[in-house]
């Protein structure tokens, strides 16, 4: 379970999704939906403020452009780097994409004595209960959790790399997004929340993917609205709507918090904590990317790919697809 004040704390409970059981519905779709192709070009962007890891494609950059009012559904294509995290079938928290094998997300939503094994990541979903065309499910090979997380405060530290097992295939609506480099400059921006979570001070929970646009919030004026400087701490930044009373509710933990930078998105915080929609006077408080960029790259480019599976004894691929569905019917069966 979530953290008990995080900002997770006003988002209701673990929801299942997409569909209502973990196996084999959403796989057995996932199999059945035409094989998704990378359709992404390689569109090489200026040198700007972001880090990139991916060499196959340019982060940071999306082909559905626009923008749509806080608490409204958003579109595929929209936000191509937002990833679901499951914990044993059920969405828990948010992440996003930031290479072909790693996801970025908050060190809470997998402490606690979590097993690996349990987890599953989606990317191209838009609606918990449906797999779109360019939705594709991942396990998970290994979790690195930041070394001073809880050491110098309850949720410092608050950032967790997830090493998938397999892939990433990009497309238009799957893309991963650049990191800040530890020298941003956070000023003048817009940035925008993303995720699943509570739509409204009640609880209300929507299936389908959520944004909200929040202006940063300036450390020394969000350490006095908690109260006390060691509560918010420098590896950690704020943002919300103080005059209209928006806050990261709408967010899952885990979930990104993105600026664009000369067309160009870069990801500056991870949702963590704050006291959610119940109190939207307080700013929502996010893991600062850009303290943690160079820890993010060390793993990135150190830690050894997973071992690929062994090649099908198929030759067809459909006959391939056949014996994992008929696995998964039987599997249901037991």
């Amino acid at each position: 379970m979530r953290h008990s004040h995080l900002m997770a704390a006003a988002l209701t409970g673990p929801r299942t999704g997409p569909g209502e059981s973990r196996t084999p519905s959403l796989l057995l779709l996932l199999f059945l939906l035409p094989h998704t192709q990378a359709a992404a070009t390689a569109h090489r962007h200026p040198a700007s403020e972001g880090v990139a890891f991916s060499r196959d494609v340019a982060c940071g950059q999306r082909h559905m452009q626009g923008r749509i009012i806080g608490g409204v559904d958003t579109l595929e294509k929209k936000w191509p780097w937002q990833v679901s995290v499951h914990y044993a079938g059920f969405h828990i928290c948010g992440g996003s994409i930031i290479d072909e094998y790693w996801i970025l997300s908050a060190a809470h939503c997998f402490g606690r004595n979590k097993v690996t094994a349990a987890f599953d990541m989606y990317v191209g979903l838009v609606d918990l209960r449906v797999a779109g065309n360019h939705t594709q499910w991942f396990e998970v090979n290994k979790v690195i959790i930041h070394p001073t997380y809880e050491m110098y405060h309850p949720i410092g530290g608050d950032i967790a790399l997830v090493q998938l097992k397999t892939r990433i295939v990009f497309s238009d609506s799957v893309l991963p997004i650049c990191i800040a480099p530890p020298d941003v400059t956070l000023s003048n921006l817009s940035c925008w929340a993303t995720g699943w979570g509570s739509i409204s001070q009640q609880g209300d929970t929507s299936d389908k993917l959520q944004e909200v646009q929040l202006p940063l919030v300036p450390l020394p004026l969000c350490q006095l609205l908690y109260g006390h400087t060691s509560y918010i701490l420098p590896d950690m930044l704020c943002a919300g709507d103080l005059r209209n009373m928006k806050t990261a509710c709408e967010g899952d933990s885990g979930g990104p918090l993105v600026c664009e930078f000369n067309r160009t998105w870069i990801q500056i915080g991870v949702v963590s904590w704050g006291h959610g929609c119940t109190y939207p006077m307080y700013p929502a408080v996010y893991t600062r990317v850009s303290f943690f960029s160079e820890w993010i790259r060390y793993h990135i480019e150190n830690t050894p790919l997973p071992l690929q599976p062994l090649p099908t004894l198929s030759s067809t691929p459909g006959a391939a697809i056949n014996v994992l569905v008929t696995s998964l019917a039987v599997l249901s069966m037991l």
